[in-house]
């Protein structure tokens, strides 16, 4: 007796597509000088603020979704992931927040409880003067304070307060930031 796999459904095929569009115009945008790529961020996101660099070789899957302030860096490799079926997996980077290489940060999950692997989403905000250290994930549903600082490679699954040092897998507070005046 011979087993033939499912065939695909309709919404794998589209997202399928969908995948492959988007990967062919984020490769033409990493061929964009920069005040090209700026115009095509100002169209594609949610909110796109002024002064802001987002580095070649970063990846975001639904730009509608994200919010970005003024004064933000995101550094190469970044990906930010929010979620389109839901209106709460927004992704909001708020004014003068700096992301190192490769951060990765998700507004979307499963839920692992159950064996359909439902879709999960919460919001992920990122507050004003925040540095996220290099190829650190932050998971849905968590804020990140006001002037917090992330280490690098660090787990952020809980919410972080403002003006903290947090680091580690899972993150965790190891001191307050004291800022020199």
């Amino acid at each position: 007796m011979k087993i033939f796999p499912k065939s695909p459904s309709s919404g794998l095929i589209f997202f399928s597509l969908f995948s492959y569009i988007t990967n062919i115009i984020w490769l033409i945008i990493d061929f964009l000088p920069q005040f090209l790529r700026q115009l095509v961020f100002k169209i594609s996101f949610k909110k796109y603020g002024s002064g802001n660099m987002i580095d070649y070789k970063s990846y975001v899957r639904y730009p509608w979704k994200v919010l970005i302030g003024d004064n933000v860096i995101i550094n190469r490799r970044c990906e930010l992931y929010p979620s389109l079926k839901t209106q709460e997996g927004l992704i909001t980077l708020e004014n003068n927040v700096v992301m190192g290489p490769g951060v990765v940060v998700f507004a979307a999950g499963h839920d692992y409880s159950l064996l359909s692997l439902p879709h999960l989403s919460a919001p992920v905000k990122i507050g004003q003067y925040a540095w996220i250290g290099g190829n650190t994930t932050i998971l849905p549903g968590v804020t990140i304070g006001e002037g917090a600082i992330i280490g690098a490679g660090s787990v952020v699954s809980k919410s972080i307060p403002a003006y903290c040092v947090a680091v580690g897998n899972p993150a965790r507070v190891i001191k307050s930031r004291i800022l020199q005046l």
